[in-house]
């Protein structure tokens, strides 16, 4: 351990501290070794070992896609090597320290939360890389030796891991990333003489199943997230009755890092760069496929041809697009790849098999309480669809006459852009019309210059653009049907201030009712606390209400517009709802 605590001492931040108050060296020292990780080859052999029994037993694998010619020994005499993945679950520090030593014997030191550093696994984890960071740098002796401590692992030219989301997601959409180790890590980079570059590798994890998922459904009903136990760690055993499928890893091209002109702009470009790269890769799998197609109908049930027809059809349009998908979904295997996935999902009890015998049939159906569930997993392939969803309601706005210029398509591509604007961190407008095209000529099968060529369609053609896009026409209902509850919340609430609290009461009360009538809300899922907080940051945005920071209440700045936007949300839900049950009819 003195070459980590004579690396962080030497670090300028920690010397010049202590050059001025050189009491504070053993509470700096103390707190070094409260964070650092303690690597032993032996323990994580070991480790390995005991997870090929236990850890195998709960998922079928781990499939791990590598960019070609990848050899991280190679880059490592190279780069300074940092690995950035998502984080769903706790077995992620798990799976990727497994995959890592059965893969290339590389000692990794990954970032872990302080909340994890309990007896007896905190020990455990140490040993096998992992170093812990609190959530707070409220302390300034704290914030100087973790920053000595980074410098340390790069000097030392450790690989280094950290969760850029900063906390597992609990809604399966990717977090926006959080800046204070990239900015660390850019920062610790400038500090030595070394000229050796650094490699930030995006890293997009995709499980088929989470072993959290019951609490974070309970977060996001409201509860708070429950602190960490030691007696949490047994709570594995009863997982056993259960599968969870494959753990699916793929690590993208590296993005290299040389010199730092503008540390806090050149780490948000870096961040960003980074959480881009990672919903990139981030893999259609046969439960998330499976997901997407189950809940778009909100109550009712499919056969297994209307299944296997539909996951056919967004296959190739991945295949088109170039968004990644499992080899186990190519085509001749995807069917196989698609039961054993409902066979996991009917096994812990998501799905229910309903036989008509009359009918001779046989149908599949989620259960109401396992809607959510099945959300996280959709979630995390959505944002692939986003563009294809907006095209989706163009094409409906021009068969209707809404749309009859550029400058209408144009400015109603905008529109849709904005109302998503804090779901997912969208692509640009200009890639969000490139993508547009693309999908144009995927419909149509021919090259097409601009968007605005799509206008002088005829009917035949719009109707097969709309066709090959009809798959995710109410992909994102539920999402809308959150936004119009908050909107009919809002003019519930229009004759008083009301609090974030007050708001989620009524909005949860509202969405039962609307959910009962049938006449806009349709999908059980629409409502989360999480969603519905974000619903009051769009409207605050918007100007539509504002905010006393002081007292923290809501007022409506501007009722008809709210109004408005009920009308709009409520018309685009029915909208697409309306032009789906036309498209499966046809076909």
């Amino acid at each position: 351990m003195n070459e980590v605590y004579e690396n962080v001492l030497s670090y300028e931040k920690v010397r010049a501290h202590l050059e001025k108050n050189p009491n504070d060296k053993d509470k700096i020292l103390k707190m070094v070794d409260e964070i650092k990780g303690d690597y032993r080859t032996s323990v994580v052999g070991a480790t390995s070992s005991f997870l090929d029994k236990t850890f195998l037993r709960l998922y079928d694998g781990v499939n791990l896609n590598l960019p070609d010619n990848f050899e991280i020994r190679e880059l490592q005499k190279k780069y300074h090597l940092i690995l950035v993945p998502n984080h769903q679950s706790h077995a992620d520090y798990i799976a990727l320290q497994y995959i890592l030593y059965k893969h290339d014997k590389v000692p990794v030191y990954i970032a872990a939360g302080i909340n994890l550093n309990i007896f007896p696994i905190g020990d455990l984890f140490k040993r096998c890389g992992a170093f812990f960071i609190r959530r707070k740098f409220d302390d300034h002796l704290y914030k100087i030796a973790f920053q000595g401590y980074i410098y340390y692992l790069l000097k030392t030219d450790k690989v280094v891991e950290f969760f850029f989301e900063g906390g597992r997601t609990r809604t399966g959409k990717l977090l926006p990333p959080k800046y204070g180790l990239f900015s660390m890590l850019l920062d610790a980079h400038t500090k030595f003489g070394d000229k050796k570059p650094l490699m930030f590798i995006p890293v997009s994890i995709a499980h088929e199943m989470i072993p959290e998922e019951k609490a974070h459904i309970k977060e996001l009903a409201g509860r708070k997230k429950e602190k960490e136990k030691s007696t949490q760690l047994f709570k594995i055993f009863k997982l056993f009755n259960k599968k969870m499928g494959t753990v699916h890893v793929n690590f993208g091209e590296g993005i290299v890092v040389n010199e730092i002109e503008d540390l806090k702009k050149d780490t948000q470009d870096l961040a960003f760069e980074c959480f881009r790269a990672v919903g990139q890769g981030m893999p259609v799998t046969p439960s998330s496929l499976l997901s997407l197609i189950l809940l778009d109908d909100p109550s009712g049930a499919l056969t297994w041809k209307q299944i296997e027809t539909a996951a056919m059809d967004i296959i190739n349009y991945c295949e088109y697009m170039k968004i990644p998908v499992t080899d186990s979904l190519n085509e001749t295997e995807f069917s196989q790849a698609l039961k054993s996935a409902m066979d996991m999902f009917i096994n812990n009890k998501k799905v229910e098999v309903i036989k008509r015998e009359k009918l001779n049939q046989v149908f599949y159906t989620i259960n109401d309480e396992s809607r959510g569930h099945l959300l996280y997993h959709k979630n995390m392939i959505l944002h692939h669809f986003l563009v294809a969803g907006i095209v989706n309601a163009t094409w409906f706005n021009i068969f209707n006459g809404n749309i009859k210029s550029s400058y209408d398509l144009t400015k109603y591509l905008l529109k849709k852009r904005k109302e998503l604007k804090y779901e997912f961190y969208l692509p640009t407008a200009e890639q969000m019309i490139q993508e547009a095209i693309k999908i144009v000529e995927y419909s149509v099968d021919s090259k097409i210059e601009t968007l605005e060529e799509a206008l002088e369609f005829s009917a035949e053609k719009l109707y097969k653009v709309a066709s090959s896009v009809r798959r995710f026409s109410t992909a994102f209902s539920y999402i809308y049907e959150a936004y119009y509850i908050s909107a009919i919340t809002i003019k519930y609430l229009q004759e008083k201030t009301f609090s974030e609290d007050e708001f989620l009461q009524v909005s949860k009360e509202l969405f039962q009712m609307e959910r009962e009538h049938g006449r806009v809300v349709k999908y059980p899922e629409g409502y989360t606390v999480p969603k519905m907080k974000t619903t009051l940051k769009f409207f605050t945005n918007q100007g539509l209400i504002s905010l006393d920071e002081k007292t923290e209440k809501y007022a409506i700045v501007d009722l008809n517009k709210i109004n408005d936007l009920i009308e709009k949300f409520a018309r685009d839900i029915n909208d697409q709802v309306a032009i789906n049950l036309k498209f499966n009819k046809d076909l």
